[in-house]
Protein backbone atom coordinates (compact mmCIF):
# COMPACT_ATOMS: atom_id res chain seq x y z
CA UNK A 1 0.00 0.00 0.00
CA UNK A 2 1.49 3.16 -1.02
CA UNK A 3 1.93 5.94 1.78
CA UNK A 4 0.40 8.48 0.24
CA UNK A 5 -2.83 6.82 -0.87
CA UNK A 6 -4.43 9.96 -2.96
CA UNK A 7 -3.51 13.44 -3.75
CA UNK A 8 -2.81 15.72 -6.85
CA UNK A 9 0.01 17.87 -8.29
CA UNK A 10 -1.61 21.31 -9.90
CA UNK A 11 0.70 24.05 -11.59
CA UNK A 12 -0.71 27.06 -12.19
CA UNK A 13 0.32 28.92 -15.15
CA UNK A 14 -0.88 32.76 -15.17
CA UNK A 15 -0.76 35.49 -18.00
CA UNK A 16 -1.67 39.21 -18.24
CA UNK A 17 -3.04 38.67 -21.74
CA UNK A 18 -5.11 42.17 -21.53
CA UNK A 19 -6.18 45.24 -20.05
CA UNK A 20 -9.23 43.52 -19.46
CA UNK A 21 -11.63 40.68 -20.78
CA UNK A 22 -15.19 40.81 -21.85
CA UNK A 23 -16.56 37.31 -19.65
CA UNK A 24 -19.67 37.78 -20.63
CA UNK A 25 -18.37 37.66 -24.69
CA UNK A 26 -16.85 34.49 -23.52
CA UNK A 27 -19.56 33.12 -22.10
CA UNK A 28 -21.54 33.39 -25.00
CA UNK A 29 -18.64 32.23 -27.30
CA UNK A 30 -18.34 28.75 -25.73
CA UNK A 31 -22.10 28.39 -25.32
CA UNK A 32 -22.98 27.30 -22.48
CA UNK A 33 -19.31 25.03 -21.87
CA UNK A 34 -17.64 27.96 -19.04
CA UNK A 35 -19.08 28.22 -15.18
CA UNK A 36 -18.34 31.06 -12.76
CA UNK A 37 -15.99 30.26 -9.89
CA UNK A 38 -16.35 30.46 -6.32
CA UNK A 39 -14.25 30.65 -3.43
CA UNK A 40 -15.11 27.99 -0.73
CA UNK A 41 -14.21 28.31 3.14
CA UNK A 42 -14.47 25.42 5.73
CA UNK A 43 -14.69 27.67 8.74
CA UNK A 44 -18.21 28.03 10.45
CA UNK A 45 -20.10 31.02 9.41
CA UNK A 46 -20.66 33.26 6.16
CA UNK A 47 -17.76 33.06 3.75
CA UNK A 48 -14.62 35.24 4.36
CA UNK A 49 -13.43 35.04 0.60
CA UNK A 50 -15.69 36.32 -2.55
CA UNK A 51 -15.07 37.64 -5.87
CA UNK A 52 -16.04 40.85 -6.79
CA UNK A 53 -16.46 39.39 -10.26
CA UNK A 54 -16.66 35.32 -10.42
CA UNK A 55 -13.80 34.82 -13.48
CA UNK A 56 -15.10 32.21 -16.08
CA UNK A 57 -13.87 28.43 -15.89
CA UNK A 58 -13.82 26.71 -19.23
CA UNK A 59 -12.66 23.17 -19.61
CA UNK A 60 -9.28 23.12 -21.68
CA UNK A 61 -10.89 20.57 -24.18
CA UNK A 62 -12.95 23.97 -25.39
CA UNK A 63 -9.81 25.13 -26.50
CA UNK A 64 -8.24 21.72 -28.01
CA UNK A 65 -6.19 21.30 -24.83
CA UNK A 66 -7.58 18.41 -22.94
CA UNK A 67 -4.38 17.56 -21.53
CA UNK A 68 -0.82 18.90 -21.50
CA UNK A 69 2.09 16.82 -20.56
CA UNK A 70 -0.38 14.21 -18.76
CA UNK A 71 -1.97 16.98 -17.50
CA UNK A 72 -5.79 17.83 -17.08
CA UNK A 73 -6.15 21.49 -18.43
CA UNK A 74 -8.55 23.97 -17.37
CA UNK A 75 -8.76 27.56 -18.34
CA UNK A 76 -9.59 30.38 -15.96
CA UNK A 77 -10.97 33.86 -17.65
CA UNK A 78 -10.64 37.20 -15.12
CA UNK A 79 -12.16 40.25 -15.89
CA UNK A 80 -9.15 42.11 -15.17
CA UNK A 81 -7.03 40.61 -17.81
CA UNK A 82 -5.44 37.48 -17.20
CA UNK A 83 -5.67 34.15 -18.27
CA UNK A 84 -4.99 31.18 -15.92
CA UNK A 85 -3.91 27.16 -17.00
CA UNK A 86 -4.36 25.30 -14.54
CA UNK A 87 -3.06 21.69 -15.24
CA UNK A 88 -4.10 18.91 -13.01
CA UNK A 89 -2.67 14.85 -12.76
CA UNK A 90 -3.70 12.49 -9.09
CA UNK A 91 -0.76 10.92 -7.68
CA UNK A 92 -0.46 8.64 -5.09
CA UNK A 93 2.80 6.28 -4.03
CA UNK A 94 6.06 6.87 -1.56
CA UNK A 95 6.83 10.20 -0.48
CA UNK A 96 10.64 10.16 -1.99
CA UNK A 97 8.47 10.04 -5.23
CA UNK A 98 6.75 13.03 -4.53
CA UNK A 99 9.76 14.74 -3.74
CA UNK A 100 11.32 13.85 -7.08
CA UNK A 101 8.63 14.84 -8.96
CA UNK A 102 8.65 18.50 -7.33
CA UNK A 103 12.60 18.46 -8.43
CA UNK A 104 11.40 17.71 -12.44
CA UNK A 105 8.05 20.14 -11.85
CA UNK A 106 9.42 23.10 -10.08
CA UNK A 107 11.02 25.79 -12.82
CA UNK A 108 10.46 23.67 -15.38
CA UNK A 109 11.40 25.55 -18.17
CA UNK A 110 9.14 22.51 -21.28
CA UNK A 111 6.15 22.74 -19.22
CA UNK A 112 6.35 26.33 -19.15
CA UNK A 113 6.84 26.30 -22.56
CA UNK A 114 4.17 24.27 -24.04
CA UNK A 115 1.50 26.20 -21.19
CA UNK A 116 2.66 29.30 -22.85
CA UNK A 117 1.87 28.58 -26.26
CA UNK A 118 -1.41 27.05 -25.33
CA UNK A 119 -2.19 30.26 -23.54
CA UNK A 120 -1.25 32.04 -26.66
CA UNK A 121 -3.97 29.82 -28.59
CA UNK A 122 -6.63 30.98 -26.02
CA UNK A 123 -5.90 33.80 -26.39
CA UNK A 124 -6.43 34.26 -30.41
CA UNK A 125 -9.77 31.90 -29.73
CA UNK A 126 -10.99 34.44 -27.72
CA UNK A 127 -9.25 37.70 -29.01
CA UNK A 128 -12.48 39.56 -29.75
CA UNK A 129 -13.33 39.61 -26.03
CA UNK A 130 -9.81 40.80 -25.16
CA UNK A 131 -9.58 44.85 -24.23
CA UNK A 132 -6.31 46.44 -25.23
CA UNK A 133 -4.45 43.38 -25.91
CA UNK A 134 -0.87 43.28 -24.32
CA UNK A 135 1.49 42.78 -27.15
CA UNK A 136 3.69 40.74 -24.80
CA UNK A 137 2.66 38.73 -21.84
CA UNK A 138 3.70 38.61 -18.23
CA UNK A 139 3.46 35.19 -16.24
CA UNK A 140 3.45 33.77 -12.95
CA UNK A 141 3.89 30.17 -12.13
CA UNK A 142 2.71 28.25 -8.75
CA UNK A 143 2.59 24.54 -8.01
CA UNK A 144 0.86 22.75 -5.35
CA UNK A 145 1.32 19.67 -4.00
CA UNK A 146 -1.66 18.01 -2.17
CA UNK A 147 -1.99 14.88 -0.34
CA UNK A 148 -5.95 13.78 0.70
CA UNK A 149 -5.02 10.51 2.20
CA UNK A 150 -2.82 8.44 3.95
CA UNK A 151 -2.04 4.77 4.15
CA UNK A 152 -2.04 5.92 8.19
CA UNK A 153 -4.07 8.97 9.06
CA UNK A 154 -2.05 11.38 11.05
CA UNK A 155 -2.47 15.03 12.46
CA UNK A 156 -0.14 17.37 11.19
CA UNK A 157 2.03 17.82 14.13
CA UNK A 158 2.30 14.17 13.37
CA UNK A 159 2.91 14.80 9.63
CA UNK A 160 5.78 17.53 10.29
CA UNK A 161 7.66 15.41 12.89
CA UNK A 162 7.80 12.35 10.58
CA UNK A 163 7.79 13.94 7.21
CA UNK A 164 8.88 17.54 7.98
CA UNK A 165 12.16 17.06 6.38
CA UNK A 166 10.74 15.77 2.49
CA UNK A 167 8.00 18.73 3.05
CA UNK A 168 10.42 21.32 3.01
CA UNK A 169 12.62 19.92 0.51
CA UNK A 170 9.62 19.71 -1.69
CA UNK A 171 8.66 23.15 -1.47
CA UNK A 172 12.36 24.02 -2.59
CA UNK A 173 12.78 21.38 -5.33
CA UNK A 174 16.77 20.25 -3.94
CA UNK A 175 17.80 17.16 -4.56
CA UNK A 176 20.19 17.47 -1.72
CA UNK A 177 19.12 17.22 2.13
CA UNK A 178 17.84 20.58 3.71
CA UNK A 179 19.65 22.40 6.89
CA UNK A 180 17.57 21.81 9.85
CA UNK A 181 17.42 25.88 10.13
CA UNK A 182 16.69 25.79 6.07
CA UNK A 183 13.52 23.04 7.03
CA UNK A 184 12.27 24.74 10.38
CA UNK A 185 12.00 27.90 8.42
CA UNK A 186 9.76 26.64 5.58
CA UNK A 187 7.98 24.57 8.05
CA UNK A 188 7.06 27.70 10.28
CA UNK A 189 4.95 29.04 7.40
CA UNK A 190 2.86 26.40 8.15
CA UNK A 191 -0.84 27.29 8.69
CA UNK A 192 -4.09 24.42 10.12
CA UNK A 193 -7.76 24.93 10.62
CA UNK A 194 -8.41 21.61 12.20
CA UNK A 195 -6.26 19.33 13.98
CA UNK A 196 -5.37 17.29 10.75
CA UNK A 197 -5.07 19.22 7.67
CA UNK A 198 -1.90 21.56 6.91
CA UNK A 199 -0.60 24.21 4.66
CA UNK A 200 2.39 24.96 4.07
CA UNK A 201 2.97 27.92 1.54
CA UNK A 202 6.20 28.78 -0.18
CA UNK A 203 7.22 31.31 -2.57
CA UNK A 204 6.63 29.18 -5.60
CA UNK A 205 4.98 26.28 -4.38
CA UNK A 206 3.02 25.05 -1.79
CA UNK A 207 1.65 22.02 0.33
CA UNK A 208 -1.62 21.16 1.60
CA UNK A 209 -2.50 18.22 3.75
CA UNK A 210 -6.80 18.26 3.75
CA UNK A 211 -9.73 16.41 2.04
CA UNK A 212 -10.00 16.78 -1.49
CA UNK A 213 -12.71 19.59 -1.59
CA UNK A 214 -10.68 21.56 0.73
CA UNK A 215 -7.59 21.31 -0.73
CA UNK A 216 -8.99 22.38 -4.11
CA UNK A 217 -10.59 25.54 -2.41
CA UNK A 218 -7.17 26.05 -1.52
CA UNK A 219 -6.05 26.10 -4.75
CA UNK A 220 -8.64 28.25 -5.99
CA UNK A 221 -6.62 31.09 -3.76
CA UNK A 222 -3.61 30.20 -4.51
CA UNK A 223 -4.63 31.34 -7.77
CA UNK A 224 -6.40 34.48 -6.88
CA UNK A 225 -2.95 35.26 -5.26
CA UNK A 226 -0.79 34.65 -7.98
CA UNK A 227 -3.21 36.75 -10.52
CA UNK A 228 -3.57 39.27 -7.93
CA UNK A 229 0.59 39.79 -8.14
CA UNK A 230 0.52 39.54 -12.03
CA UNK A 231 -1.54 42.36 -12.05
CA UNK A 232 1.11 44.68 -9.47
CA UNK A 233 3.83 43.51 -11.42
CA UNK A 234 1.88 44.74 -14.56
CA UNK A 235 0.95 48.10 -13.27
CA UNK A 236 4.39 48.61 -11.38
CA UNK A 237 6.02 47.99 -14.94
CA UNK A 238 3.49 50.30 -16.20
CA UNK A 239 3.97 52.83 -14.62
CA UNK A 240 7.77 52.55 -14.57
CA UNK A 241 7.69 53.07 -18.26
CA UNK A 242 5.38 56.60 -18.07
CA UNK A 243 8.08 57.82 -15.05
CA UNK A 244 11.20 56.99 -17.69
CA UNK A 245 8.89 58.87 -20.65
CA UNK A 246 8.17 61.96 -17.74
CA UNK A 247 11.43 62.48 -16.80
CA UNK A 248 12.84 62.66 -20.70
CA UNK A 249 10.15 65.17 -21.17
CA UNK A 250 11.45 67.21 -18.29
CA UNK A 251 14.53 67.21 -19.65
CA UNK A 252 13.76 69.26 -22.99
CA UNK A 253 14.16 72.75 -23.17
CA UNK A 254 11.12 74.72 -22.21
Amino acid sequence: MPAIQSGFVTALYLFDVARSIDLNAIDAQVGGQAERASLGDKTAGPPRSRYVTPPLVVDGRVFGAAEIDGFRARVKFYDYGVVSLMLTRPFSGAWADLVALGQTLIESEPLEDHAARVCERVAAAVAPALVDRHPSLLSEDYLVFAVTALDTPATSQELIAVHGQDIAQLLRGERQRLSAQERDFVLSQGLSYLADDLVVPAWNAAWIYDTEAAALAAVEIFELANSQLLEFRYHDELLEGELTRLYAELQHPR
